[in-house]
């Protein structure tokens, strides 16, 4: 089962004003507070549900200093840059 990561409620404030990338989801960069980025996450209902190239979220809540838009394209939905990398190692085995 997938792990939902909940955003800062000031991040939730600043994005309900801004465009959906499709119904119900919004692509927005992520910033820990090591410093740490992830330019292409999917967040949905205060949420964080997806991030590219992980099967799983890799970080805790606590660690989100902010979220903001950037809609940068990706069709999360048709695949995973994980789930490619895997097929195309073992296709060469």
């Amino acid at each position: 089962m997938r792990q939902l990561v909940l955003i800062p409620p000031e991040s939730v404030a600043q994005l309900r004003g801004k465009e959906e990338a499709g119904i119900g989801y919004q692509i927005v960069s992520v910033e820990l507070k090591d410093g740490r980025r992830f330019d292409q996450a999917i967040v949905s209902e205060g949420c964080i549900i997806q991030v590219r190239g992980y099967d799983d979220i890799p970080f805790a809540p606590h660690e989100v200093a902010f979220v903001a838009v950037n809609h940068r394209d990706w069709n999360f939905r048709e695949y995973s840059d994980v789930r490619r990398f895997e097929k195309s190692r073992t296709a060469g085995a």
